[in-house]
């Protein structure tokens, strides 16, 4: 009688539904790898308005983003790009990036209105906060480092901070 049972159990138990399989560390910790590797393409798509919930690198990286420590990084390298281009220009530059000390000069309210909406502790929609990266972190092509444009730095501001959505909805 004993074995009957088991036998019965053993055959309920092989059609029982497996659980899902939980994602292993490594493939979390390979997927933060090649997020690090490839953030600032990552960050170009959010800022062209791709969906963080299209692909698993992207919502990574958009939490990134969001996140109230990286949001005040920001806000702070910004503010500090306007201080310096409002300080007197020093007589010897230690190998640091150069500023656009004019396009900053003549657009530092945008500049500093996107660093207010940065510190905001409302939500703001990555694609403008990958925007505000870009401007940051691009010494390139940003109008913050190269003199580009007459007001290619008031449009990105503008840009970001319309971007990021409205705090208050």
């Amino acid at each position: 009688m004993s074995t009957h049972h088991i036998r019965t159990y053993r055959h309920v138990r092989t059609l029982a539904p497996r659980r899902p399989r939980k994602r292993s560390v490594l493939s979390a910790t390979i997927l933060r790898l090649r997020v690090a590797l490839r953030h600032d393409s990552l960050d170009s798509a959010l800022a062209r308005g791709a969906d963080p919930a299209s692909r698993q690198a992207l919502a990574v990286r958009a939490m990134q983003l969001e996140r109230p420590r990286h949001r005040r990084s920001l806000a702070r390298t910004l503010r500090r790009a306007v201080d310096e281009a409002t300080a007197p220009r020093p007589a010897a530059r230690p190998a640091a990036v150069v500023i656009a000390r004019k396009q900053i000069l003549a657009h530092a309210d945008d500049v500093l209105e996107l660093a207010v909406r940065l510190d905001c502790p409302f939500p703001a929609d990555p694609a403008g906060i990958a925007i505000a990266q870009r401007l940051v972190t691009d010494a390139v092509a940003s109008p913050l480092y190269a003199g580009v444009g007459r007001s290619a730095l008031d449009h990105l501001c503008r840009q970001a901070i319309t971007g990021m959505g409205d705090p208050y909805a």
